[in-house]
């Protein structure tokens, strides 16, 4: 489906994919999954060559970035959210030229179509290729900015939780809250991680454009193209120091959850323990002796369980003293 736009005015036209030429006006064409007639379309109207998913998938500089004459061709992943909510990435190609930007993508990209009926800045903005392509790049950065600061509000909520006194839960509730904990995590780290992918696919992005794209570039775009960089930097870091995070969250939760492991083994030991001299008098009772005076006794059999009890008594009172109960 192609969807061709005036970042100006914000109209969008009708595609005459019989044509040679595109609708005046137009600079930027939203391509999603593209046909072979759409994308023959492109190709004679733009002269070019549509790139297509396997190239934008590419993950060398090379095939990420590259010049054709006078098109820039570029690609980067994009988050997309699954139906079931799961961020996953997805590429996105961008071929630009003095007058035009064409995107392709194959995955709904809410920062694409958000921005296909959004309302003008203002009516004199330049129509052009760049301006296009700084306004996507903008909602972009704003997403992942957007992402970064749910994922910050997520870890201050996890570190409450990590940290909180659970004391009065037991040890089976507790490592259930851990795991829970874990998962969180994880799901925070997987998203920063792909955060960071589109932050480097911008930031590579910015600059190349910035050097090959100077000739027609004005000067408002070259100021808004210093402008994403340095928001680029800033995320950059702050990304860092949420990776930094996770990873001490991770770590505090892993070893929690080994401290609760060690009270049930404790607990375990000490039943094994307190269980054994029991054990051994019952069997010493238990054998099969002609001549064993307790069993003439009237009370020998009371005497044989209070000896099951003080023997299980003694290591109960040791291990209280000590403060392993």
């Amino acid at each position: 489906m192609l969807t061709l736009i005036s970042t100006a005015s914000r109209r969008t036209f009708d595609a005459d994919l019989d044509s040679d030429v595109l609708p005046e006006g137009v600079n930027w064409i939203d391509a999603f999954r593209p046909d072979e007639r759409e994308a023959a379309y492109l190709e004679r109207a733009m002269k070019i060559a549509v790139p297509t998913y396997a190239r934008l998938s590419e993950i060398e500089t090379s095939s990420r970035l590259y010049r054709d004459k006078d098109h820039l061709y570029m690609s980067l992943p994009a988050i997309v959210r699954l139906s079931s909510g799961s961020p996953q990435t997805s590429p996105l190609g961008f071929v630009l030229n003095k007058d035009l930007l064409l995107t392709i993508r194959y995955k709904q990209m809410k920062a694409c179509e958000d921005l296909h009926y959004a309302q003008p800045v203002n009516n004199r903005r330049a129509a052009d290729g760049p301006s296009a392509l700084i306004t996507l790049l903008e909602a972009i950065i704003d997403r992942a900015a957007d992402e970064l600061e749910k994922i910050h509000a997520e870890l201050d909520s996890l570190s409450a939780s990590v940290f909180a006194d659970n004391q009065s839960k037991g040890p089976e509730k507790t490592t259930d809250d851990l795991r829970r904990i874990i998962t969180r995590v994880g799901r925070a780290g997987d998203l920063t991680s792909k955060i960071a992918d589109v932050l480097l696919g911008v930031g590579r992005m910015a600059p190349f454009v910035a050097t090959e794209a100077a000739d027609y570039l004005t000067a408002d775009e070259r100021a808004k193209i210093k402008s994403l960089s340095r928001d680029i930097a800033s995320l950059n870091d702050y990304e860092t120091r949420q990776t930094d995070k996770i990873q001490f969250l991770l770590d505090a939760t892993l070893g929690l959850t080994g401290i609760e492991q060690n009270v049930i083994f404790r607990i375990l030991t000490i039943v094994s323990v307190m269980v054994g001299p029991p054990t051994v008098v019952a069997g010493v009772y238990g054998m099969n002796f002609k001549y064993m005076p307790e069993l003439e006794w009237p009370f020998g059999y009371a005497f044989g369980l209070a000896m099951v009890f003080v023997s299980a008594l003694i290591p109960f009172i040791w291990f209280k003293k000590r403060g392993w109960l």
